[in-house]
């Protein structure tokens, strides 16, 4: 019914991917797998949304209605058994906007924000950028999966005014259980913690797996963020959310929006979202059959084909997180081999921050002949080192 097989050529469509392959890798001869978006033509109901809206013509300053929160509220309730009123929804340019602002709103300088590492970079340079006192808790890889220390956690929401949660957590994959929430949740109650949720990759989940929010173990402390980019692949119409049960917490991040003139998004990102939420489940769906499939081929041929490297399978995501420490290379010489010997420009491990060195982020949501063929020549470079 849908086509995820035809390859898109985005060279010319100012696609960071593909435009920033010099400045990242050296060489535009790499098929660029590293940053997190798909290589899909979007749902055909979002393409014909817009397309009308383009016959317009007109394109003046635009307003996300009450129309958006109610189709917001409703995506929530449905498909991920959450009642947040819609009064509560707003929408928001990036993820990380709202992030930045929600940390600005709920907490002053100085004081303690902490998050769970390895993590995409943006939420430690956001604490770091606003004179906030990091606090980095790092995940535990036992038997290939990775597990929250929890004694580390607490010492460190023990220093903290807010939790900066990754959910699905991007790089790693975990998709946090009810227990893993119940029990963040109580320490942050106890330590008297806000909780920042980025749910970006909630949509993206495999089908063995289910996606649970904290604000439904949380609800009163927590700030969820929500978008189309990762689900849809509309990542470049700034199309997101923010919402909590607390109005409260709403009102002081709508306060620092106002004060710094943050534009909440435009009107192709707010019908893009629209069309998502009402016409794009079917898409979404396969969509994600497609990415399981993926996934399940990428990590056994990593496993099976590629030693020693070894593919840790995401629960949530279209992520794989592989481990390359058997290798013995440094940084620099990893990223190199996987450059110039294999042809293929991914996200490094460092960039997460601890945990993260020794590791490669592999972006998966690709037609799948050039899976095979970029896996075919990961696994040849690997026989000839």
């Amino acid at each position: 019914m849908f086509d995820f097989d035809t390859p898109t050529h985005r060279e010319e469509s100012d696609a960071e991917k593909y435009a920033k392959r010099q400045k990242l890798f050296g060489t535009d001869e790499v098929y660029p797998m590293w940053v997190a978006d798909m290589e899909f033509r979007t749902a055909p109901a979002i393409i014909e949304a817009l397309q009308a809206r383009v016959a317009h013509g007109v394109f003046g300053y635009s307003e996300s209605d009450e129309e958006l929160a109610h189709i917001a509220h409703s995506w929530c309730q449905k498909r991920y058994d959450i009642d947040i009123p819609a009064s509560h929804f707003r929408s928001s340019p990036s993820i990380m906007t709202s992030m930045s602002a929600a940390i600005e709103a709920l907490s002053v300088k100085g004081e303690g924000v902490t998050t769970m590492v390895p993590v995409y970079a943006p939420f430690m340079e956001s604490v770091t950028s606003q004179h906030r006192t990091l606090y980095t808790v790092e995940l535990s890889l036992i038997d290939g999966a990775y597990h929250i220390d929890w004694e580390a956690l607490e010492r460190a929401l023990a220093q903290s005014k807010l939790f900066l949660l990754c959910n699905p957590h991007n790089p790693v994959g975990r998709v946090w259980r009810i227990e893993e929430l119940a029990r963040m949740a109580q320490l942050c109650e106890t330590h008297e913690v806000t909780i920042i949720s980025d749910d970006a990759h909630a949509d993206i989940v495999r089908s063995s797996h289910r996606y649970l929010s904290m604000a439904t173990v949380a609800p009163l402390r927590t700030v969820t963020l929500w978008g189309v980019g990762k689900g849809f692949n509309l990542s470049g119409l700034g199309a997101t959310l923010y919402a909590s049960h607390n109005s409260a917490l709403v009102e002081a991040i709508d306060e620092v929006f106002h004060a710094r003139h943050v534009v909440r998004g435009t009107m192709m990102g707010f019908l893009a979202l629209k069309t998502a939420y009402t016409e794009g489940l079917a898409w979404l769906e396969a969509a994600n059959s497609y990415i399981d499939t993926n996934i399940a081929y990428a990590c056994h041929t990593i496993d099976t084909q590629c030693a020693p490297l070894k593919a840790i399978a995401p629960e949530g995501t279209y992520l794989v997180w592989i481990d390359c420490r058997g290798l013995g290379l440094s940084d620099a010489a990893l990223k190199d081999f996987f450059v110039h010997d294999v042809g293929i420009g991914l996200s490094q491990g460092r960039f997460f921050g601890a945990g993260g060195r020794g590791f490669m982020r592999m972006n998966v949501a690709v037609p799948r002949a050039q899976l095979r063929e970029v896996l075919t020549q990961l696994s040849n470079a690997l026989k000839k080192n």
